[in-house]
């Protein structure tokens, strides 16, 4: 290995994803021993096995893992990315024993600013991810350190910890922001949309401590935002948003400002009582998990650009499905589909409309550039749901490939008659076949 050309050894080291491994090529040569020096990207996590020895009965001697991040970044005089963290147990672990200790409290101003003024004009990228049991209740200033510090970054990422905002200075290098697992004390985003104005990307999962966020970032082309039920309200003004990922419950308003959207994947327990969203003139790419499809369908204004679909829903109770939302109404709202995804819940009670003979079934419009049809089900009248499907491939004569789901309980025999129906009355069509549980 020593014989390969020095940058491409540099790149290897720069590449490995736990410094245990690095550690392991400096003992092994002295050529890879020096490159290490000058390695790009550090990853330094303490896993669950380290973890388990360090409270052992009977502890083995361990070096501490904040010393050990410490001496790894003072020994690495070119680092540009560093990802430290904490493989957070799942079982096995004294929750009041751990909160009272801090060795493993990665956010702490007091660990970080040992080694982060050294390295901080040079860092592009810094991950780091806490041990939820000792973070939990302290609240830290990491993130005001980390914008005082280090004016090059590029990319921040913090999981499972309490974060402050107070003196937070603004960073016009940053453009991408993750943030899981936080609590926060920024109830209405107004210092992160203030003080990280140039993202680009911008992930906010699971975080706490929002009551009417607003996101307000004019050069954002993706965001991933997973709420909770507390906040009333959720705002997003961003033109140039490309991507769009929203999880929530059951807020009381949306308001979307993103003409230029083109991938949205909504997931949402109940509608909006207001809504304020700008028609979606681009939007490619749509998935809807929900239960309540009728206002999402019909109040949200999607346009007509939409090609690809994929609709999911939990298992609802029983209910006349087609007053709610029909296959009429699909077609209608979308209907230049190329491709068309049906979970099996959605499958089942548009099933259900389509038995209970809808008023409206006999006079719905067509998919003409339907292409992809891929569905799950829980065959329970083999004759009904080959009825069903028959009705949907004869309204989308354009179909050249079908991905039929089948839930493994299905009887043999039942998956085995409805297949070669299938492919006897439909043999232009390629068709593939699986199981789901």
């Amino acid at each position: 290995m020593e014989e390969l050309p020095q940058p491409l050894l540099l790149e290897i080291l720069s590449r490995l994803h736990d410094a245990a491994d690095l550690a392991r090529c400096r003992v092994a040569s002295k050529t890879l021993n020096s490159l290490s020096l000058d390695v790009r990207a550090l990853t330094i996590l303490c896993f669950f096995d380290r973890f388990l020895k360090s409270r052992s009965p009977r502890p083995q001697t361990t070096t501490p893992f904040k010393s050990i991040v410490t001496s790894l970044i003072f020994r690495s005089r070119s680092v540009e990315s560093i990802s430290i963290g904490v493989e957070n147990p799942v079982a096995g672990v004294d929750d009041d024993k751990e909160a009272e200790a801090d060795d493993l409290w990665l956010t702490s101003v007091d660990f970080v600013s040992e080694w982060l003024p050294n390295i901080g004009s040079r860092l592009t990228s810094l991950s780091i991810s806490d041990f939820w049991t000792q973070s939990c209740w302290r609240s830290s200033v990491v993130l005001p350190l980390i914008s005082k510090l280090c004016d090059n970054l590029l990319s921040l990422e913090v999981k499972n910890a309490w974060l402050s905002v107070e003196g937070l200075q603004p960073m016009p290098k940053l453009t991408s922001l993750t943030l899981e697992f936080i609590r926060l004390d920024d109830e209405y985003l107004t210092k992160v949309t203030e003080c990280f104005f140039s993202l680009r990307v911008l992930k906010l999962i699971g975080v706490g401590g929002l009551r009417e966020p607003r996101i307000h970032l004019l050069q954002l082309r993706t965001c991933h935002w997973t709420v909770s039920n507390a906040p009333t309200s959720l705002f997003i003004h961003a033109p140039n948003l490309i991507e769009l990922k929203l999880q929530c419950v059951q807020p009381k308003s949306l308001v979307i400002k993103s003409p230029l959207l083109s991938v949205f994947d909504l997931s949402i327990e109940k509608s909006f009582h207001f809504i304020d969203v700008e028609e979606f003139l681009n939007l490619k790419t749509l998935r809807i998990y929900t239960s309540d499809f009728h206002d999402l369908v019909k109040l949200l204004p999607w346009g007509k650009a939409v090609e690809s679909l994929v609709l999911e829903a939990p298992k609802w109770d029983e209910m006349n499905f087609w007053e709610l939302v029909s296959i009429e109404m699909l077609t209608l709202v979308f209907p230049y589909l190329k491709c068309l995804v049906l979970g099996p819940w959605v499958w089942f009670e548009l099933e259900s409309c389509f038995e209970a003979g809808g008023p409206s079934i006999c006079h719905t419009h067509g998919w003409l550039n339907l292409k992809r049809l891929r569905i799950q089900l829980a065959i329970e009248n083999v004759d009904l749901t080959y009825s069903f499907l028959s009705f949907i491939l004869n309204l989308s004569p354009m179909v050249s490939d079908v991905e039929a789901i089948v839930h493994w309980k299905v009887e043999d025999f039942f998956q085995h008659s409805f297949k070669l129906k299938c492919e006897k009355d439909y043999p232009r069509i390629k068709w593939s076949w699986n199981e789901w549980k």
